[in-house]
């Protein structure tokens, strides 16, 4: 599902006026503000791991006057998203020296996309239809008229792991009443333009997906690092420097769509290590099999691939 990102990294934008599911979980959400009403309407709420949600989501233009809504006239403003967790479950084994001290280090200082906690729950989006005008930022609903957008929410943390099962958290919004306009310059202003982006309120309704049954069971964190620490090569590397030396450390579930130097083709769980603290910078970047914590692949950047890569003799 793309694109993909960390829930922490999306911004809210004020004012915004939100809708809740309430006890009775019906599948039809509305949301009204300012003469507008946003409907959204799913097919189901709760779904298999792995499984789909269709979704229909329409906004009402319910006034006597025309409004800038965000997005294209087919509906590319609309905006679903699903808050999904990671695994977590056994710590795993317990390591001595430096090993130890490196799970440590990953778990509570490792990273994920955004620079979030690599454990953070994970904001999916909804695939939404797409069409000739889909880069458009802004346009016109007349009065009294509509727009109607459909799309999809698949139950996966990344393409090719299914979400685990349990309550989901989604919201869908379009922006409405763009708020800010592009700054002007002078008819001679021959500078570079600054950088610029409309603001528009929020109009949104939010609530929770099921995910209900069976999943192939995952790894949890713990025992993908002790998948790594287990290799006597990077066991060998790791004692090379310090822990004094690290700078930081990544953590977070990955798809690659085909086999390259760095990664295997597939989905596996990234743990990146470098070590640039007083030390020429070096790092290791390591695949792991998601389900039962395997090495699949390790790339292992010394020295002179940081001068090979980064600063090239001429």
């Amino acid at each position: 599902m793309e694109p993909r990102g960390p829930a922490s990294d999306v911004p809210s934008t004020s004012p915004t006026q939100v809708a809740d599911s309430t006890p009775s979980r019906p599948t039809s959400l509305v949301a009204e503000a300012d003469g507008y009403t946003l409907t959204v309407t799913f097919d189901r709420l709760t779904v298999a791991p792995g499984g789909t949600i269709d979704v229909t989501a329409t906004f009402l233009n319910g006034t006597r006057h025309p409004i800038d809504l965000a997005g294209s006239r087919c509906g590319t403003g609309f905006s679903g998203s699903a808050i999904v967790d990671l695994p977590h479950g056994p710590e795993g084994r317990t390591w001595s020296g430096i090993q130890q001290t490196l799970k440590d280090f990953v778990l509570k200082e490792g990273l994920g996309p955004g620079a979030v906690p690599a454990l953070a729950p994970l904001r999916t989006q909804f695939r939404m239809e797409t069409c000739a005008e889909e880069f458009v930022m802004s346009s016109d609903l007349a009065a009294g008229a509509s727009l109607t957008a459909k799309g999809q929410w698949k139950a996966e943390i990344i393409p090719g792991v299914d979400a685990l099962p349990g309550p989901v958290p989604f919201t869908m919004s379009l922006g409405y009443d763009q708020q800010n306009r592009p700054p002007s310059y002078p008819p001679d202003y021959k500078g570079v333009p600054g950088s610029w982006s409309p603001v528009f309120k929020q109009l949104a309704v939010n609530g929770t997906f099921d995910v209900a049954g069976d999943a192939r069971p995952l790894a949890s964190p713990g025992e993908i690092i002790d998948g790594l620490l287990a290799d006597p090569t990077f066991a060998s590397w790791l004692a090379g420097q310090p822990a004094s030396a690290w700078s930081g450390a990544n953590l977070f579930l990955y798809s690659w769509p085909n086999e390259s130097e760095v990664f295997p083709k597939g989905v596996f769980w990234d743990l990146e290590l470098f070590r640039e603290a007083g030390v020429p910078r070096n790092y290791m970047i390591a695949s792991l099999d998601p389900y039962d914590a395997r090495l699949m692949k390790a790339y292992y950047c010394d020295n002179a691939c940081v001068r090979k890569r980064e600063a090239p003799e001429k």
